[in-house]
């Protein structure tokens, strides 16, 4: 009867466009429902899960050790996060990778987790890949860049197990990873002999109980920190040989350790400080502790091409490891956020002066690259910056060394400062005159005429 009334009409036309505009905002809000779970709860934000009551102890470590169910038990880094952040639940929290959840509970306030790197590497191709504070593995172009492009497929052990850390085979082609199950993991290389970073995780066997490996410069054989941070090392080149505990001067636990520049081996310890070995052979010299340790809080660091080293540097404010680099290249030199480096009223050496290669920038986090060189030697290829970078560097001590003996001469010879880069050059040209003293003895040794060498030349048996 309505349907022949046109009065009708537009009474239902109008029903019928209100049902419509519903039916849109309805499907619009289902639809951003969905593509919000799809995207930010699923594989581009891992999902994390933290505890409940931040301020107990107990509760903290308990959850810090129920990463998952295949996940080892507390360790030394675990033991020292809570020591040192005790009163940034927070940041305990953001530091803690476990899968199930991407929020942080704290006195009864959820807060959603930041996402950062915790351990950093860099590749042959000059890319920079990271551990995130997810366990999971992320990519950037370069250092500089400020974009990350992950999680990368595979990131996970077994699909599980979050990473603490990464590097690289001597030969930079085998990506080795520790997991929180403490486990020593691979990714083989692929058929060309390049990293397969998408590849799947293998575990290394004989390789428990481990948070951090590194290769000995000497000998090449893998060095690895315990849960305890005791120091061990392979007793072969062989990843799956025994390992017998590194005897050394240490008297505290470390959780990190990296090659400098100049072959000195610096330490992250159980405090989160960054120290240097008194000496060369750090496996029978203990740490500088006359000289100290960086300022900052410390859990890894990365040499950029200018001998200043990038770290991820506890930012306890923003509860967060932010990435930081040094005003000068020494290992106490002061870690500044980033915005700084290309400010006028910052870094007074924000230049982008080449003192490393990327082959020194690699020795140095991963230890030893005899195997890459030697595959370097046997390709007919060569590093022509190498030789340009070393008499750069010379040009720039001399430099350094005028501009520093001007500056004492100007009344400033009673200041009580140290001058990190002339220390550093200094120790560098000490190791080279030492060295060459041992050359030089060496091949006077069966010299008929040494005694009358030595008497001419004394200094070289000082």
């Amino acid at each position: 009867m309505n349907s022949n009334n046109p009065a009708a009409k537009p009474k239902l036309d109008k029903t019928l466009s209100t049902i419509i505009n519903f039916g849109t905002v309805a499907l619009f809000i289902g639809l951003a429902v969905v593509i919000y779970w799809y995207f930010f709860s699923g594989k581009q934000i891992t999902k994390f899960e933290c505890f409940e009551n931040p301020t107990s102890t107990a509760a903290s470590l308990t959850s810090l050790t129920s990463l998952a169910s295949n996940t080892a038990s507390n360790t030394i880094y675990e033991s020292a996060i809570q020591t040192v952040f005790a009163n940034y639940p927070r940041l305990i929290c953001n530091l803690t990778p476990t899968p199930t959840n991407n929020i942080c509970t704290v006195d009864g306030q959820s807060f959603v987790k930041f996402n950062f790197p915790v351990h950093i590497i860099k590749l042959i191709d000059g890319s920079i890949l990271a551990v995130f504070n997810d366990g999971r593995l992320y990519r950037k172009d370069t250092i500089q860049n400020t974009m990350w492009q992950g999680p990368l497929d595979n990131s996970l052990p077994n699909d599980t197990i979050p990473l603490r850390m990464i590097t690289l085979a001597p030969e930079l082609a085998t990506l080795l990873g520790v997991g929180y199950d403490n486990q020593l993991y691979l990714k083989a290389p692929t058929g060309d002999g390049t990293i397969d970073i998408t590849g799947i995780w293998k575990p290394v066997p004989n390789n428990t109980g481990v948070i951090y490996v590194l290769f000995d410069s000497d000998t090449g054989n893998m060095i690895s920190i315990d849960t305890q941070g005791k120091l061990w090392i392979k007793v072969s080149s062989d990843y799956t040989s025994d390992r017998t505990e590194l005897i050394t001067k240490l008297e505290r636990p470390v959780l990190r350790l990296y090659y400098d520049n100049n072959g000195y081996m610096l330490a992250i310890d159980n405090n989160f400080d960054l120290y240097q070995f008194s000496e060369l052979n750090w496996k029978n010299s203990p740490l500088n502790l006359q000289r100290g340790h960086n300022a900052s809080k410390i859990v890894d660091i990365l040499y950029d091409n200018d001998a200043r080293m990038y770290g991820l540097v506890f930012n306890t404010e923003a509860n967060i490891l932010q990435t930081m680099k040094q005003n000068i290249a020494f290992y106490l030199g002061d870690f500044l956020p980033l915005e700084y480096q290309t400010s006028s009223s910052g870094i007074s050496k924000a230049g982008n002066e080449f003192v490393l290669s990327d082959q020194d920038v690699l020795k140095s986090k991963v230890g030893n690259i005899d195997k890459y060189l030697k595959i370097l030697a046997t390709s007919d290829t060569t590093d022509e910056d190498t030789n340009v970078a070393y008499q750069k560097m010379i040009l720039e001590t001399r430099s350094d060394l005028r501009q520093f003996c001007a500056t004492r001469n100007n009344g400033a010879s009673n200041s009580n400062f140290d001058n990190y880069d002339l220390l550093s050059q200094v120790e560098s040209n000490n190791d080279k005159i030492y060295n060459l003293k041992s050359i030089i003895n060496d091949l006077i040794i069966y010299e008929p005429d040494k005694a009358r060498i030595l008497e001419k030349y004394p200094v070289i048996s000082n």
